[in-house]
């Protein structure tokens, strides 16, 4: 979609400093976080995006882990030993995930 349109708004410094702070609190560009405000789009918060990546990654290095216990089974290690933990593991990443699409 091209945008064909601009709106202008005049503001004083002291305004434009808090526009700007507020859309570097979402980590938006000052133009999307003021069409965002205006149509009544929901911000983004930078601290929670970071929180989900951060669940996210560890969901990955769990399942990293369980890889790495799969390989020490093909190694010779007793599986039946193994198969709990990497059970858990399973479960706890389904959770994490869980948590993490939740997350806006």
């Amino acid at each position: 979609m091209k945008r064909k349109k601009i709106v202008k708004a005049y503001l004083s410094d002291e305004e434009y400093s808090q526009v700007v702070h507020a859309s570097e609190t979402t980590g938006l560009t000052i133009s999307k976080f003021v069409k965002n405000v205006c149509l009544g789009t929901p911000l983004p918060n930078r601290e929670t995006t970071n929180f989900r990546l951060e669940l996210l990654k560890t969901a990955a290095d769990m399942g990293r882990l369980g890889g790495l216990l799969k390989m020490a089974i093909s190694n010779g290690m007793e599986k039946r030993k193994v198969q709990p933990l990497l059970d858990e593991i399973t479960e706890r990443q389904k959770e994490l995930k869980q948590i993490a699409s939740k997350i806006k």
